[in-house]
């Protein structure tokens, strides 16, 4: 009897320790903490485009870190009518003043690649406009006077070819310009270079050879001093004979054209006649020729400049 009671009594101590033991499991389980995402303040980085005569097909916008340009924070394609933004996290953005580049790329012909750095800004970041124009070789352009180096200022610059106008501009109180000559030009017709410096030299006019991509040039012009007894005149009409004889029929040593001007020295009825100060382009230097032109081509100079 004794030996049944003890018999019940481990089977009722073995019941309590397990349950025990499953109480002490059930209270060691954990709940595993979330951990809360910190959100990134952003910026927005916007372009503004301004197209003149041209229709790019698509727009490759980047930035990036001036310090990694092989890094972009990030890269995207823009078709044309979209607005051209990207957002990105601030706090990626160098603090360095001009320490972010964003590059803009027009595609669908050779057009310039622009840049633009920039400074972390917060919220939102509009660049300067991005000018988008024909794909063009550049010509900078230095207009001197030969006798005493010095710059010719206000100068109105042409370049011309075929009778269509190409590209124009004026030289700035240094005397500089830059032209943009478009790369769709006929490469087998003679491109032309006017300069009309207002009377103050001679019209300079002659075939100008353009290199692919930047280019610079000095352009030298010459002063005709009077002598005794001469007046200046101006060309009104373009393909005016400059002849070698008084006679209508006598050869013709070449054209003139409007603005041209001429040194005459003498007056024989209708006709007279004078010098023109001409560019030799196989000698590199300028030369007086002499001849005959009407008086109904030409008007008389009000004031005697330098020419």
């Amino acid at each position: 009897m004794e030996r049944a009671v003890n018999y019940i009594r481990y089977i009722i101590i073995f019941i309590f320790l397990s349950l025990s033991l499953a109480q002490d499991d059930t209270l060691v389980v954990k709940t595993p903490e979330i951990a809360k995402s910190q959100e990134s303040e952003i910026v927005s980085i916007s372009v503004l485009v301004n197209e003149i005569d041209t229709a790019p097909t698509a727009y490759r916008f980047s930035v990036y870190a001036r310090s990694h340009a092989a890094e972009p924070f990030m890269q995207k394609l823009f078709f044309p009518g979209e607005p051209i933004q990207i957002v990105l996290p601030i706090n990626i953005l160098s603090n360095d003043s001009l320490g972010n580049i964003a590059k803009l790329e027009p595609l669908g012909d050779k057009y310039s690649i622009q840049y633009r750095m920039f400074n972390k800004r917060e919220k939102e970041i509009i660049l300067t406009s991005f000018q988008i124009l024909i794909p063009a070789d550049l010509l900078k352009l230095s207009i001197m006077d030969e006798e005493s180096g010095k710059p010719i200022i206000n100068s109105k610059i042409e370049i011309i070819q075929d009778g269509v106008l190409l590209s124009y501009a004026s030289s700035d109180s240094l005397g500089h310009t830059r032209l943009r000559i478009p790369l769709k030009r006929d490469k087998d017709i003679p491109i032309i270079i006017s300069i009309d410096t207002n009377g103050q030299f001679q019209l300079y006019k002659r075939e100008l050879k353009i290199e692919e991509g930047s280019s610079e040039k000095i352009i030298m012009l010459s002063s005709i001093k009077l002598e005794v007894g001469e007046t200046i005149y101006q060309v009104i009409n373009d393909l005016v004979p400059f002849r070698e004889g008084p006679e209508n029929g006598s050869t013709v040593l070449f054209l003139l054209n409007s603005g041209d001007q001429v040194i005459v020295s003498k007056v024989a009825g209708d006709r007279l006649f004078g010098r023109v100060k001409v560019f030799l382009e196989s000698q590199g230097k300028y030369k007086n020729l002499n001849g005959w032109i009407l008086d109904k081509y030409v008007n008389i100079k009000d004031e005697y400049l330098k020419f």
